[in-house]
């Protein structure tokens, strides 16, 4: 299954592109938008050694991937900017500008690694990679020993690495599906 799009916050595509993997994000997804703030500022600033494997999916023909950048588009600028600025009363500017996108796209989907603020956007559908590895697995996609394998590798690079199995993540991402009554829309 594809989903027609996700809106792109800058940890995810850095952790992907950690393990050299951000063509996991092409099995799930017909697009992927990543807001020009999120390009300009915090994958150029957060991105270090991975800024041009980042680029290369970026720029690469038949790329998924477009940034957008809402200031030129004065229907997406105008529909995206109260979201953006309520928004960043209670998180960051690159989830801020995430959640304006996907309202202003029609997009209910954004990926970020940044959970701690999913709570601030239960209006949307918010995917981390472990939750894609897990749908790829569930759709199969992958396999769940590849997804097992990038899973640990992604870990091993985390600043604050979970306890947990990729089996435990994948239980809990189907948990959270359920829970969130997400999954009529990811075709579960």
């Amino acid at each position: 299954m594809r989903y027609s799009g996700a809106i792109s916050d800058a940890d995810i595509l850095i952790n992907l592109a950690s393990v050299n993997r951000l063509d996991i994000l092409e099995l799930l997804f017909k697009k992927i938008i990543i807001p020009q703030y999120v390009y300009d500022i915090e994958i150029n600033k957060n991105a270090g050694k991975y800024y041009a494997i980042i680029n290369e999916a970026i720029y690469k023909d038949g790329s998924i991937f477009n940034i957008l950048d809402r200031e030129k588009d004065k229907s997406i600028n105008f529909l995206a900017k109260g979201i953006i600025e309520d928004k960043k009363k209670v998180i960051g500017p690159g989830e801020s500008e995430c959640a304006g996108y996907a309202l202003a796209s029609n997009i209910p989907i954004i990926i970020s690694d940044n959970h701690t603020e999913f709570k601030w956007l239960a209006e949307f559908i918010t995917l981390t990679h472990n939750n894609i590895l897990s749908l790829c697995v569930y759709f199969g996609e992958i396999t769940k020993n590849e997804a097992d394998n990038i899973f640990n590798d992604i870990n091993s690079k985390l600043t604050h690495p979970t306890k947990d199995t990729f089996e435990e993540q994948y239980n809990k991402a189907l948990i959270r599906f359920e829970k969130n009554g997400w999954k009529p829309y990811l075709g579960i």
